[in-house]
């Protein structure tokens, strides 16, 4: 903590440079730590052991067929595999026209009699969720909870490849001889100049229809395209009426003349096509440092998430360490419901809905208790079968994802929604969930040793946002059952408003580099920053009692518990990027720049001016002070 502060700032001034203003300069940490952040060096680490787990294993384990069952070892052969070929993206390319993809095979022309309609089994001959000509995508809607199926309109991929990214591919499947090379090149300008046509055609709906599949078909009966055949090909006739249907075209006339009257030929190579750009954002360099290794690695994550969660969580997040987060979750959300009792500017009746709220809130931390058990682990992958071909690897990955998304329609599921390894957390509005990762919970935010100040400032405070989220200036909009519907007053709602502007206001007046922080941008986050904040603060005190705020828990630093709890706040933010870095998220983020979260939230808080006596009117205690929750 030590090393990373500049003690020559008054902290009644700039309590960020105080607290991180040495990060740069700190002999204790790595070099890539110091030009990245706080939390982005946990993710680091983290990357390191995940990387050493997939190396640990030799070629002699790897060819044990006793183990072939077992998901970790799958997804160690997939490691393995990748780094022995990903280097060579001829390799896949050469496959790839080896081997077309067609669902249908051989078995092709017999579907083939009706030449005005080839172009559905044409647009559904992928066997890797690629449907462009008419697309059809099986989507998770998060207002029903369910997968449904979407329409939608054909869009641009080919046509967003610029020269350089084209030339990069040519370079990367090595067409050295030109004329092949020239020959790629053309064609794929010819079916960018198709693709340019096809999107063309048809519009987006100014409302998306929602109906069942019986009903879909009905209305549109009269539709130039005949759908029941559609859906047949689509889903091998397995669909039910009663599957839910967004459609967003508003009329597909033209698009179908359009296709009926386009050469075969051409449809396929435009669907080929569109399969090998999905295949080639997988085999080229995807990480930053371009490492053969991060790369795999990254990849691995990725199609084995699963395989390798029951190895981390004895790695890192044992049963005392999760009991033990979640006992600092339970006790933020107990204070966050009592405090709720003392708001005067909330009704009775939506402080009760309120109340309701967050007590059905979901706060999940690292993991559900059947994650931890491999033998499950292994039956999720016991229809995939791993070969020492990478690029074979991929297509039984992609074949088995697509195969499992179309009989998806309908099934009350939920996608994972951030692999448990990722330094992060959220809040999903439609489930009124809160989710910490096991990522986030890891030295040096949280250690089951620590003293609980720094517990309740670092990983609580975490914990608070994602709870606070349920009532920031979006997620009001949802329920206890995250469902989107009005549960406030008018006066309520009004006071809320208001009392977000606020914060909206101050956070305006924020500049940096020359450029205004967009305080609407980032409202909901500066809502939580503030909110989780005060809600740990008052965790720890109603948890161990106001004599515990003097006392001094660590050797060799002279700050109380008080002081202690806003210095590791601060420090949970610090960062040592560069300026093209920070004004590109102060324009994008939906999180405002790193020292304005701090400055921001510990200007609105009274004890924080207590706790360094800052005097009342200095840039860390101004007049005008900003309290949503």
């Amino acid at each position: 903590m030590l090393s990373t502060m500049n003690q020559s700032v008054d902290p009644c001034e700039n309590f960020y440079e105080y607290a991180c203003g040495n990060w740069k300069e700190s002999k204790l940490l790595t070099e890539k730590a110091r030009n990245s952040s706080f939390l982005q060096a946990i993710q680091h680490r983290i990357d390191e052991q995940v990387l050493s787990f997939l190396q640990n294993a030799t070629q002699a384990q790897l060819l044990e067929k006793n183990h072939s069952s077992s998901a970790e070892w799958k997804a160690k052969q997939f490691f393995a595999s990748c780094l022995q070929m990903k280097a060579n993206l001829s390799l896949g390319y050469e496959r790839f026209m080896e081997n077309p993809d067609d669902r249908y095979g051989a078995k092709g022309k017999q579907h083939y009699q009706n030449v005005s309609q080839d172009w559905m089994y044409i647009n559904f001959m992928s066997n890797y969720d690629v449907y462009p000509l008419l697309p059809l995508k099986v989507h998770y809607n998060t207002a029903i909870r369910k997968f449904d199926i979407l329409l939608t309109m054909p869009s641009k991929v080919l046509a967003s490849v610029n020269e350089k990214e084209l030339l990069n591919i040519t370079r990367d499947f090595q067409l050295h001889d030109e004329n092949k090379r020239q020959q790629f090149l053309s064609h794929f300008t010819n079916l960018t100049q198709f693709e340019r046509n096809l999107t063309q055609l048809v519009k987006i709906r100014n409302e998306t229809e929602q109906l069942t599949l019986g009903e879909f078909l009905i209305r549109h009966k009269d539709d130039r395209l005949n759908w029941t055949r559609y859906f047949d090909v689509a889903f091998n006739g397995t669909q039910k009426s009663h599957w839910p249907v967004l459609n967003q075209l508003q009329d597909i006339g033209e698009l179908v003349h359009f296709l009926e009257r386009s050469d075969l030929q051409l449809l396929r190579s435009y669907v080929q096509h569109r399969v090998l750009l999905k295949f080639y954002a997988v085999w080229k360099t995807q990480t930053r440092n371009g490492s053969l290794e991060n790369d795999c690695r990254v990849a691995t994550e990725t199609f084995y998430n699963y395989a390798m969660l029951p190895w981390f969580i004895g790695q890192v997040f044992d049963k005392q360490r999760r009991a033990d987060v979640l006992t600092v979750a339970k006790d933020i959300r107990d204070t966050f419901y009592d405090l709720l009792e003392h708001y005067t500017w909330l009704d009775d009746e939506t402080r009760s809905q309120a109340r309701t709220k967050l007590a059905s809130m979901d706060v999940l931390v690292g993991y559900s208790d059947e994650l931890q058990h491999p033998e499950l682990i292994d039956a999720v992958y016991s229809d995939i079968n791993v070969t020492d071909n990478w690029y074979e690897n991929l297509e039984i990955l992609e074949r088995n994802r697509a195969s499992t998304r179309l009989r998806s329609v309908d099934k009350a599921l939920i996608p994972l929604l951030m692999p448990t390894r990722t330094v992060n957390a959220y809040y999903a509005d439609f489930l009124n969930q809160a989710f910490i990762t096991i990522g986030m919970s890891q030295w040096p935010l949280y250690h089951v040793d620590f003293p609980a100040v720094l517990k309740y400032a670092g990983i609580g405070n975490i914990v608070g946002h994602e709870m606070a989220h349920g009532f920031d200036s979006y997620c009001y909009q949802f329920n206890y059952d995250g469902k989107k519907v009005n549960w406030w007053s008018t006066a309520s709602l009004r006071n809320f408003k208001e009392r977000y502007r606020c914060l909206e206001s101050q956070y305006n007046k924020f500049i940096l580099l020359g450029v205004q922080t967009n305080g609407t941008l980032t409202s909901g986050d500066n809502i939580a920053d503030n909110v989780g904040a005060r809600m740990a603060y008052y965790a720890y005190k109603r948890h161990m009692g106001n004599g515990a705020w003097q006392e001094k828990p660590l050797r060799g630093l002279e700050f109380n518990n008080k002081q202690l709890f806003f210095l590791k706040f601060a420090q949970t933010w610090c960062t040592g990027k560069d300026n093209a870095y920070k004004l590109s998220k102060l324009r994008s983020d939906v999180h405002a720049y790193e020292e304005f979260r701090v400055v921001g939230t510990l200007s609105n808080m009274p004890e924080f001016s207590e706790a360094f006596n800052c005097q009342l009117g200095t840039e860390m205690n101004p007049l005008k002070k900003c309290v949503v929750w």
